[in-house]
């Protein structure tokens, strides 16, 4: 008896303990991946005649609701956002507002349901219904891209406008919309039979109209009339990994279009204004501008009668953005305080150019005078000496093709170019080159060293006193400066070969962040050379460039013009010291989803693909 209660006890203490050794959930097992699933919703998917306000759907495990703001799109539009929430394994949507009769309402929740452990999305979700006897069933799709770097857009609205006027974009309200996913695909379901004006939006205030200025952009040129086919669709089923065992053929019926291109932009919407003006030296005023003038500005003094005509230097950045006024009269110059008018254009309400004067006063402080004054003892205050003027040379090793010169800080008035020499090593001894010295027609103050350079070769500049003078009297003291020009093994060169080039083609090479280092309008015979490429990556580009202005241009909608097209080659090119890259571009023969799959799609599990949302 005693026995028999020494073994039960001991049996029970050790499957105490073995529950407490195993107590918490067990590990290991393959990570969940798979998204929720609909398994049941009031109404039911697809319903007809549906009169109630509320709709809920069930799914097969508990979800969490991420934001659903941002993500929910209903189509069509409605006035006041319904309430959206997640409880558990459902989702219910409660309408604010009495719905339209005899119409069909899709609501896309893209991937903002997802499970509530792992997280995972069930991406391109939609629920339809219609509030009448039939459901409207046609769709297109397409997607969004950058329209100058083909970058896709996430998040625009794609609208579908069953009024074909221009101004159903800028004043109604659309008949069925969708929002791109991050690869900038869009599905507009549930559209009914008809013609439709396409059109996409970065709506800023959400009322689904483009009516603010900063709002980007973009519209299809032609009417679409949305569709469908039958394709046949081939599977391959295969015995093992190599031996075909049967093909099928497979009808799928296709909705059309479903490959859209809408290319998106910001029109140059800014007006123009002067952003700061200083005057920081006595002898200089700068006016600096949000953008770039269209004209020079004028300036003219206010509050003298002499004559005050070549009474500065004129001289503009590149973008011409700023602008620099160097006083040569010394009557203003000497001035604290000086009252100038200005005038340059500015587009009015209707976009056109007018003339905007603006009164400005220019007060210099002279910093020396007031820290002289500060000196107890004014027998210390040293008498100024006059600076020479300095120069900028050029110096170090130089790639080749870039400019080689000198830079002044301050306009010239007077130049000896005989007092300027060039030597050129060779062997173990410079001998003296010739060359040019031109002046930079919107640097103004950059003077270009014209030679002929020889790669890999060193340069001696040597320059005597008073060989520059400028235009306040100041002249350089003697200077010298050395460099050499790198040689050409340690670049590449690139040969390219464009077919089926369109006119006013522009071919750009781009470096690895996607600005251009080099273009050239396309040759007749479409080959293309560019040499001293310095070694890395680069992307192919093509711009029809219809201004001819050496550059790509946005697009206007109030005038009808598009932005300028763009063709990219869809292979990241890479150039290697001393070698030569011949690349073959037939820009039809790859489409423009090719360059945007290979270079701008960043892969991800999660991520749906064009076919998983159609």
């Amino acid at each position: 008896m005693i026995k028999n209660i020494f073994a039960l006890i001991l049996s029970v203490g050790l499957i105490f303990s073995w529950g407490c050794a195993n107590q918490g959930y067990p590990e290991g097992g393959p990570k969940d991946e798979t998204p929720p699933r609909m398994i049941d919703s009031d109404p039911p998917l697809n319903a007809t005649n549906f009169n109630d306000n509320k709709i809920e759907i069930v799914f097969d495990e508990l979800i969490v609701l991420k934001d659903a703001l941002q993500k929910v799109v209903i189509s069509p539009p409605l006035n006041n956002l319904p309430t959206i929430r997640g409880l558990g394994n459902k989702v219910t949507v409660v309408f604010e507002e009495e719905l339209q009769p005899a119409t069909t309402y899709t609501i896309d929740f893209a991937d903002a349901i997802q499970d509530n452990n792992e997280g995972n999305p069930l991406v391109g979700f939609t629920f339809s219904f219609s509030t009448g006897e039939t459901q409207d069933s046609l769709q297109i799709a397409g997607y969004v891209l950058e329209a100058d770097t083909h970058n896709p857009v996430s998040g625009a609205l794609v609208l579908a406008h069953n009024n074909l006027a221009d101004s159903a974009f800028t004043n109604m309200v659309p008949s069925r919309l969708a929002k791109t996913n991050d690869k900038g695909e869009f599905v507009i379901k549930n559209l009914a039979p008809g013609k439709y004006r396409i059109f996409a939006l970065e709506d800023l205030n959400r009322n689904y109209r483009f009516d603010q200025p900063g709002e980007r952009i973009a519209w299809h040129p032609d009417i679409i009339e949305p569709s469908f086919e039958w394709r046949t669709r081939v599977d391959s089923l295969f015995k093992d990994s190599v031996t075909l065992d049967t093909v099928l053929y497979r009808k799928e019926l296709v909705y059309i279009p479903d490959s859209l291109q809408l290319f998106l932009f910001q029109e140059d919407y800014e007006q123009q204004y002067l952003d700061t003006r200083e005057r920081e030296e006595r002898h200089r005023l700068d006016f600096i501008f949000n953008r770039p003038l269209k004209d020079s500005l004028k300036i003219k003094p206010v509050g003298t009668d002499s004559d005050v005509a070549d009474w500065f230097v004129y001289e503009r950045s590149v973008k011409h953005d700023t602008v620099m006024i160097w006083m040569s009269d010394s009557s203003f110059i000497s001035k604290d305080s000086l009252i100038v008018e200005v005038t340059y254009q500015v587009r009015d309400s209707l976009n056109q150019y007018v003339d905007r004067i603006d009164t400005l006063k220019m007060f210099f402080r002279d910093k020396e005078i007031e820290s002289s004054r500060r000196r107890r003892d004014k027998d210390d205050v040293e008498e100024k000496t006059i600076e020479p003027l300095s120069v900028r040379l050029p110096g170090g090793t130089l790639e080749i093709g870039a400019d080689v010169g000198m830079t002044f800080p301050v306009p010239l008035k007077n130049m000896i170019v005989d007092s300027v020499s060039l030597y050129q090593l060779n062997d173990t001894v410079f001998q003296s080159v010739s060359f040019n010295v031109l002046q930079d027609s919107l640097r103004i103050r950059y003077y270009t060293l014209d030679h002929d350079w020889m790669p890999g070769a060193e340069y001696r500049l040597e320059i005597d006193s008073a060989a520059f003078e400028g235009i306040y009297g100041r002249v350089n003291k003697p200077l010298e400066a050395s460099f050499k020009i790198k040689p050409e093994d340690n670049y590449g060169t690139l040969y390219v070969n464009v077919t089926n080039a369109e006119e006013k083609a522009l071919i750009q090479v781009l470096n690895s962040k996607g600005n251009p280092v080099r273009s050239s309008n396309v040759p007749s015979n479409g080959k293309q050379a560019f040499r001293f490429l310095r070694p890395g990556d680069y992307y192919l580009r093509i711009v029809i460039d219809e201004n001819d202005n050496g550059q790509w241009d946005t697009g206007d909608f109030s005038e009808g013009r598009q932005p300028e097209r763009v063709y990219y080659y869809p292979d990241k090119i890479t150039i290697r010291a001393n070698w030569d890259q011949l690349v073959a571009w037939n820009i039809h023969q790859f489409s423009v989803l090719d360059f945007v799959n290979r270079n701008r799609i960043k892969t991800d599990k999660n991520t749906s693909t064009s076919s998983e949302r159609r």
